[in-house]
């Protein structure tokens, strides 16, 4: 009886020290992408963007600054990835500072610059928009 006991407490005191009481840290966004001329004069206001659908990479700062355009599909390899579905994705990843990308364009830039601290759950907008013509 007092083995089933002891076995019994050993159990419930191994669950529980397997249980994190913080909140995930990730990302929860919202991306929107257009495509488009961006000869001289650019006007950014007449520019428009869709819920985009499609992958989304989300790579390490310094492994995304080490790459360029023409290495972005051995860099999406090494990246965390999820589907955007009407312009909606989320994804759970480490602290740490991520570059957000659409499958369609490699982007370096503060603008899709995300620094993720401990319990961090991002809420916000992205906009990407690729130029057809210079």
């Amino acid at each position: 009886m007092i083995f089933r006991f002891l076995i019994f407490i050993f159990l419930i005191l191994i669950f529980f020290s397997c249980i994190d009481n913080r909140a995930p840290s990730g990302i929860s966004s919202i991306l929107l992408y257009g495509e488009g001329d961006c000869m001289p004069p650019v006007n950014e206001n007449s520019r428009e963007y869709k819920l985009y659908n499609g992958k989304v990479y989300v790579v390490e700062k310094s492994l995304a600054e080490s790459f360029n355009q023409n290495h972005y599909d051995t860099l999406k390899t090494l990246s965390l990835k999820t589907e955007a579905v009407n312009g909606g994705f989320s994804l759970f990843v480490s602290p740490g500072s991520y570059y957000v990308m659409p499958d369609t364009m490699f982007y370096v830039s503060p603008e899709n610059l995300i620094t993720i601290h401990p319990d961090d759950l991002i809420d916000r907008e992205f906009r990407f928009f690729k130029c057809t013509s210079f």
